[in-house]
């Protein structure tokens, strides 16, 4: 544990001003959802079309294939557990230490949270780096896991992007393998320019003057900081993999709709298409990527040549699952998150400095 943070007791009067600022963010956060699902459902009730294809693919249910929304809240599930455990290890790395039951409702809450709010991503990222607050788990070390976090989800989602496109026939053989050697060194890039940030404001030192100096400097000592967080490289290739197996699980969530709705997987296609909504999505500054995702995703299979009818159906039981019934599953959890004392995390290693005592207190 970090010395010293036993003496760090705030007075009566400041318990008290933070309980009333912990219930209006409260407050404003289910205002903020609200105001998000009620959208989302006039936006649908509104569009012919949407109401249509909605009916039509529900229209496709049978009991006999039931079966598959099993397989499909198996491997949500199973999703949000790798998302979890990679956070987990991005945490152990710089010393803290957060139970697999906390660590999976906050992935739930935190991809709740995406699907409710315009731009959740960002939104969400915060709510989480809060959540690691509240556990006293150091804020350069809270910020970042979810940055690395991040940045492993992109590179994980570029990867399954470019497989999709070779098994789709949308890229030649010596084309992948470019684009793959492209990514490679990309991501090599960001990785090596993150561990050499501390050389950056001695850099800007000599190079820069007067005000811009100053305030370039500041920026690059909070990257610093940061970013002197390592995860040795069998800790990354542990969190890129457990990223890569959270993205390819929620694909056999968009296959199950398939199975769901009783039409034959077009396999080749499958991944291309989840890639690319992702990537859509991501694009978006509406909440889950409502109306790119779709857009991306019937788009992908169209362009790999697969039957749209079907792959609308299709989108739009997959998205039930993963962004409607998702954001009721997050609220849920954001409730219950918000409500419960929030236990502190284990600190040790590079995260007992005592230096970020003072941090850890606020």
């Amino acid at each position: 544990m970090l010395g010293g943070i036993d003496t760090l007791r705030p007075t009566p009067g400041t318990n008290a001003t933070a309980s009333r600022s912990h219930r209006r963010r409260n407050r404003a956060l289910w205002a903020l959802m609200a105001v998000a699902v009620v959208v989302g459902l006039v936006l649908v009730l509104r569009d012919g079309t949407a109401r249509h294809d909605v009916g039509a693919a529900f229209s496709h249910l049978r009991v006999r294939n039931l079966p598959w929304l099993a397989v499909a809240f198996g491997a949500e599930a199973l999703s949000f557990g790798c998302y979890a455990l990679a956070q987990r290890r991005l945490l152990l790395s710089g010393g803290a230490r957060l139970g697999r039951r906390t660590m999976i409702g906050l992935a739930v809450g935190a991809t709740g949270l995406t699907n409710l709010v315009p731009g959740g991503t960002a939104p969400a990222s915060g709510w989480l780096v809060g959540q690691y607050r509240r556990r006293k788990i150091p804020m350069p070390l809270a910020l970042w896991a979810v940055l690395a976090g991040g940045f492993a989800a992109s590179v994980s989602i570029l990867l399954l992007l470019l497989i999709g496109a070779a098994v789709a026939g949308l890229i030649g053989p010596w084309g992948a393998l470019g684009c793959l050697a492209a990514l490679g060194a990309g991501a090599s890039a960001v990785v090596a320019g993150s561990h050499r940030i501390e050389g950056l404001s001695a850099w800007m030192e000599r190079h820069h003057a007067g005000r811009v100096r100053r305030l370039l400097n500041r920026l690059a000592e909070h990257a610093a900081t940061t970013l002197r967080f390592r995860a040795r490289a069998g800790g990354g290739s542990a969190v890129l993999a457990l990223s890569f197996a959270n993205w390819a699980l929620d694909v056999f969530v968009l296959v199950a709709a398939f199975g769901l709705l009783g039409l034959p997987v077009p396999w080749r296609a499958a991944l291309f298409a989840y890639a690319a909504a992702q990537v859509a999505g991501s694009l978006a500054p509406v909440p889950g990527g409502i109306g790119f995702v779709e857009g991306g995703m019937i788009g992908g299979f169209a362009l790999a040549g697969a039957n749209v009818a079907d792959a609308v159906a299709a989108t739009v039981i997959y998205r039930a699952i993963t962004s409607w019934l998702m954001a009721g599953v997050g609220t849920t959890t954001l409730v219950v998150f918000s409500r419960r004392r929030a236990v502190p995390a284990v600190l040790e290693g590079q995260a007992a400095d005592p230096s970020e005592t003072t941090t850890c207190g606020a």
